[in-house]
């Protein structure tokens, strides 16, 4: 049987593999469970952008934001334009979230899939599609949707010009500057820890890495193992992953 507390949050964790007993509350009340085992899979989140007028426009959003507009059918145009690694692969957080490409990718096939008058750009630093992924990249391509490639030393621009947004990348291919306009512009920020990760990395008396992560007892020898017996460790709260590598990872 599996029991579900929902809306809970954890008061402590004490004991050792075999026999833990976890402190829950919830509804104003707590509960303790006794359990032999632990798996850490509280998975992440999405950064919040600091640039390109995110928070400053409401046409500036996020991958996760544009999905729930198409979802909702709300009008956002027939221009969009994407910007890849917003925070992320830089100085303060020098890893790629690893989803992002196939996000966008996925997005921008399911809008220009709707109306192929559309017009959609993604500029990226590389285009991340592993695996079967590489399908939708192709797919993407062979539809129109344009992908344009950017140096972190030159990145884009975002101004609003007579009250349109315009965004303005230099383009190594063509050589010359492009100046795009867009009804919608979607950023895709990095994945980030959760913040209640450093609280419960202390509850367990477990580590994270420096991008604050939780960190595995050994890479190869011990990959979903932390060096507290009894403790596992699973899906995004170990690293940015792709649904199906937590799903083989849990395995």
């Amino acid at each position: 049987n599996i029991d579900a507390h929902l809306d809970a949050s954890l008061v402590s964790i004490d004991g050792s593999v075999g026999n833990f007993s976890t402190t829950i509350s919830a509804n104003g009340s707590e509960t303790t469970v006794e359990h032999g085992a632990v798996i850490v899979a509280i998975g992440a989140e999405e950064g919040t952008p600091t640039e390109y007028l995110f928070g400053e426009d409401p046409r500036v959003v996020t991958q996760l934001q544009f999905e729930q507009i198409l979802e909702a059918g709300d009008e956002i145009g027939s221009r969009v334009v994407m910007i890849q690694c917003v925070g992320s692969r830089d100085d303060e957080r020098p890893y790629c979230s690893r989803v992002c490409c196939s996000q966008a990718v996925k997005n921008a096939l399911r809008f220009k899939g709707e109306d192929p008058s559309r017009s959609v750009t993604i500029i990226y630093r590389d285009i991340r599609t592993y695996g079967k992924r590489e399908d939708l990249y192709t797919r993407a391509r062979e539809m129109g949707i344009r992908f344009v490639r950017y140096d972190p030393e030159s990145k884009p621009e975002v101004a609003i010009v007579d009250g349109a947004l315009t965004v303005g990348v230099d383009d190594p291919v063509l050589g010359q500057r492009l100046n795009l306009g867009a009804d919608t512009l979607v950023l895709a920020p990095p994945v980030i820890p959760p913040s209640s990760a450093e609280e419960l990395a202390q509850m367990l008396k477990v580590p994270l890495n420096v991008d604050r992560f939780f960190l595995e007892a050994h890479m190869k020898l011990r990959p979903i193992d932390f060096a507290t017996d009894g403790v596992f460790l699973c899906g995004m709260a170990h690293s940015p992953k792709l649904v199906e590598e937590s799903v083989s990872q849990a395995m």
